[in-house]
């Protein structure tokens, strides 16, 4: 996906991630390690990288591309980080030009106040926002949602600071 802004990827270990379920555990690792105010405002993109579904490696990518977007700070965060799951170092970001030729659509994006916003609510954004302690704000939520999830929503829906954590 092209998007007109500075750009970076994460890479993850599909392996490292234990195999099933790799893409809810690569989003539980990039949530707990860095926070929606240190992204902005984002657009933020998933899926297998073009060598994994075209050659021989084995990798999951989450991209970011803002505006105002500090890739120094994300490659700060991440770079670092020994957590099983995330790729080699050599292999762990994927920078703009690159990033815009991998096959990785759109999963959701960062608002102005802090908060994932996806086109639909799902049960995998929620639980990782609500453990992450993110915002999260889907576009459309459905009509026989269950009574707890809807009030943990209504709260995950409020501005969001770092420090803020629901529970």
């Amino acid at each position: 996906m092209h998007f007109p802004f500075p750009g970076i990827g994460v890479v993850f270990s599909i392996e490292g991630l234990g195999g099933g379920y790799y893409d809810y555990r690569a989003w539980k690792l990039f949530m707990k390690h860095i926070s929606p105010r240190q992204l902005g405002s984002c657009a933020l993109v998933e899926g297998d990288t073009a060598a994994t579904l075209y050659g021989p490696a084995n990798e999951f990518c989450i991209g970011i591309y803002g505006l105002k977007l500090d890739r120094t700070l994300v490659r700060k965060v991440f770079e670092p980080l020994d957590d099983p799951g995330f790729a080699p170092f050599h292999r762990r970001f994927i920078e703009k030009l690159a990033l815009d030729d991998q096959p990785l659509p759109l999963r959701g994006n960062i608002d102005a106040l802090g908060r994932l916003v996806t086109d639909e609510w799902t049960w995998e954004d929620h639980s990782l926002c609500l453990e992450a302690g993110w915002g999260y704000a889907p576009r459309q939520v459905p009509a026989d949602l269950n009574p707890s999830f809807r009030a943990q929503l209504e709260a995950l829906r409020q501005p969001r600071s770092d420090e803020r954590r629901v529970v």
